[in-house]
């Protein structure tokens, strides 16, 4: 296998859960994935869990010079790659490493680069224990989660909340019930440019609303994602009710169809695994 031997404090297992049930985040599996499957790529695989370091390190924002100093040690005549959910990307200074990036939140406040946000992966979790895609749809649109996580989240609210379920306290089942009941699941950005929502609505049978100022499209080369939900700018927010509105029943029933499969092939741990493997096999 090619993987770099990363020094165990770098590799701090899941140590937080969000959503709910999230106990093993994507880079964790990957991580297992790799080493149990034997797998084989041209580039070194750098298993650095940048989301729990991070976390343990009061997000990001304390001072992580050995960190730092690692990175600044490694081979500069190897190609490596590296997964990375933390919302703002990588942190550090990757200098002149040559190394491929795959982002699953997009960058927040403070992107460093282009390069330490990386190449677009989708933001994916762990299912819960329940799930009925089969409930009478009579909610036409809603949002459950932390309006104050970004501005784009509180002027959803001030535009909509008279139209849709739009709601921030309430426990899992009911968030998981209204979703399955609802047409439309908006999913709004949070800290990073994406949400967990659009990967919930696939899993429940909701149609994602992706709405935001800067669009974070996984596997561009892989699939449209105007063949599984609607991508609304910010810009666009006022005119939302008329967009989904003008939707059909058959417009409705295709994103549907093709979120099912686009959300079994991309969106589970597995499938997003083997997509990230075929692209840096293909590199």
């Amino acid at each position: 296998m090619n993987i770099e031997l990363v020094p165990e404090e770098f590799q701090p297992i899941t140590n937080f859960e969000y959503p709910q049930h999230n106990l093993l985040i994507f880079e964790e599996y990957f991580k297992n994935y790799f080493i149990e499957n034997k797998i084989e790529t041209h580039y070194t695989y750098l298993p650095i869990m940048w989301q729990s370091y991070y976390t343990l390190n009061n997000f990001g924002w304390f001072d992580m010079p050995v960190l730092q100093t690692y990175l600044n040690s490694l081979d500069r005549s190897k190609k490596y790659f590296t997964i990375v959910q933390f919302d703002d990307g990588i942190v550090q200074d990757l200098n002149d490493l040559d190394i491929f990036v795959l982002g699953q939140c997009g960058g927040g406040d403070r992107i460093v680069s282009d390069k330490n946000i990386g190449y677009p992966i989708p933001l994916i979790c762990l299912s819960g224990p329940n799930i009925n895609k089969n409930k009478d749809k009579d909610i036409f649109c809603s949002f459950i989660g932390v309006i104050s996580r970004h501005p784009i989240r509180e002027k959803l609210r001030d535009l909509h909340q008279d139209k849709y379920r739009i709601s921030e306290l309430i426990n899992y089942d009911t968030f998981v019930d209204v979703m399955e009941r609802s047409t439309f699941s908006l999913c709004p950005r949070g800290l990073g440019a994406t949400s967990y929502r659009i990967a919930e609505s696939l899993r429940h049978g909701s149609v994602p609303v992706y709405i935001s100022d800067r669009f974070w499209i996984p596997f561009k080369e892989y699939f449209d994602f105007n063949d599984i939900g609607i991508l609304i700018h910010e810009s666009e927010l006022e005119n939302l009710d008329n967009i989904l509105k003008s939707k059909t029943i058959e417009d409705i029933k295709n994103y549907l169809i093709n979120g099912e499969r686009i959300y079994e092939e991309f969106f589970t741990y597995e499938g997003c695994a083997k997509t990230i493997i075929n692209k840096i096999n293909s590199m």
